[in-house]
């Protein structure tokens, strides 16, 4: 049986990655105003990121429509026996929503797994490449999807945000606990808990101690796997290459055991909910 796999834009990953791995991406859309970019296409996150430190409104994000779906996995028909489409966490995005309304529209054409990621951005492609590999090794279709949902449940997210300001302009805090945040340099230590859900874990003074804070989340989850176990380490940044230096030396430091490696931008959907200065380290 043939086996394709279908994911999202929110993976924050180049056309090159998809390529090497024979991935569909169906990409989600942001607006500024009345101006409509494709992630990762016209919304490339250098000058997202630009964009939105001069913002007085926050970008809205979009799902792809069924109907995007629906043609991704036609195009995948004559070719493969079974697609599986995972995405962004529900929390976040409607995106697998729109995924399995397109399952529905395709029924008879080909069938289609649909699944929930329950984590973002490059957690979520850590997740895919154990699909890839499991994939690659020949397993059925029933252990694929096993090791996925295995894979996305010892999946941790840590992160911190630069500023409350996004937080507060989505809604997620209040303008006087903002202000008091940027009054004191506080800076909020977050995690995916409930499916994906950002749930504050704790909080830090200066973006340096909570990045050391995040690190040592990190260092624990990965002391407590087994050691011949795989450990896939991941770091991501909103538009903050030397605070991910300065994580990279503190992982360096610390002794973070990991058997792979990934790290790189946070794409703009993701980002607008969080805003520039976001620092993550995932651990799979």
């Amino acid at each position: 049986m043939k086996i394709g796999i279908v994911t999202d834009s929110t993976t924050d990953q180049t056309d090159e990655d998809y390529k090497k791995h024979d991935i569909v991406m169906v990409p989600l859309t942001v607006r500024f105003g009345d101006e409509v970019m494709v992630d990762w296409k016209d919304a490339k996150p250098e000058e997202f990121y630009k964009r939105m430190r001069a913002a007085e409104t926050l970008p809205q994000t979009s799902q792809p429509s069924a109907q995007a779906f629906a043609d991704a996995y036609r195009s995948l028909a004559t070719t493969c026996d079974h697609i599986i489409s995972i995405h962004i966490t529900s929390k976040l995005s409607g995106t697998i929503h729109s995924a399995e309304a397109a399952a529905t529209m395709v029924k008879n054409e080909i069938p289609v797994t649909c699944i929930d990621s329950e984590v973002i951005s490059h957690l979520l492609w850590a997740v895919i490449l154990r699909m890839d590999a499991a994939r690659k090794a020949g397993r059925t279709l029933e252990q694929i999807v096993e090791i996925t949902e295995a894979a996305k449940k010892r999946a941790k997210l840590f992160f911190t945000v630069d500023t409350m300001k996004y937080l507060e302009m989505g809604g997620r805090i209040g303008k006087a606990q903002a202000f008091l945040g940027q009054l004191l340099n506080v800076k909020p230590i977050l995690t995916l808990t409930d499916g994906g859900t950002p749930t504050p874990k704790g909080k830090s003074r200066g973006s340096k101690a909570a990045i050391r804070e995040i690190d040592g989340f990190a260092k624990a989850e990965i002391d407590a796997i087994p050691a011949d176990e795989e450990v896939t380490l991941i770091t991501a940044h909103a538009d903050s290459p030397e605070m991910l230096a300065y994580m990279e030396q503190l992982i360096t430091e610390m002794g973070l055991r990991y058997t792979n490696r990934l790290s790189g931008w946070i794409g703009s959907v993701v980002g607008s909910h969080l805003g520039p200065g976001t620092m993550a380290i995932g651990v799979v």
